[in-house]
């Protein structure tokens, strides 16, 4: 796989990730009235694949450029990357259950304490995501979105 094709791969989990926050962000406005239950099955079906699907495409294009860099605080990054992927994964697989549950009718959360795990979520991802694009855009010189960094 060329560094390109890669590179795209890579952007466009984040993309969906991006999508993935949006649509948490829609289920957690709406709670505690109307769950959007299609909304919800889909991102049951796709969350935990796409967080895993992201973090091998960053483990295979990102990581090994940082762990390439003379530079010690971009192999620093590259740790603290490999640190936040363990978390990420731990919070998406409990995002799916309260998802299972909201979907089932059945949820042991309060509707305030599944939107807030919701809502930690896609921010924590959503700062991750833009984390990551600026470290590509300095690495590779690629023009980050808006021409500024995040």
């Amino acid at each position: 796989m060329t560094q390109d094709v890669a590179l795209d791969a890579l952007k466009n989990c984040y993309e969906r990730l991006l999508e993935a926050c949006d649509m948490l962000e829609l289920i957690a406005d709406g709670l505690p009235g109307s769950v959007p239950l299609a909304l919800c099955n889909r991102l049951v079906v796709s969350l935990v694949r796409l967080v895993t699907e992201t973090h091998l495409q960053e483990n295979q294009v990102l990581l090994p450029m940082l762990l390439a860099s003379e530079r010690a605080e971009m192999r620093q990054a590259a740790e603290r990357l490999r640190q936040e992927h363990d978390y990420d994964d731990q919070v998406a697989i409990e995002v799916e259950e309260a998802l299972v549950d909201l979907v089932s009718g059945r949820s042991v959360l309060s509707p305030d304490a599944t939107g807030y795990l919701l809502r930690s979520f896609f921010e924590s991802i959503r700062r991750h995501v833009y984390a990551e694009m600026d470290l590509l855009s300095l690495i590779v010189n690629v023009a980050p979105r808006g021409g500024h960094l995040h």
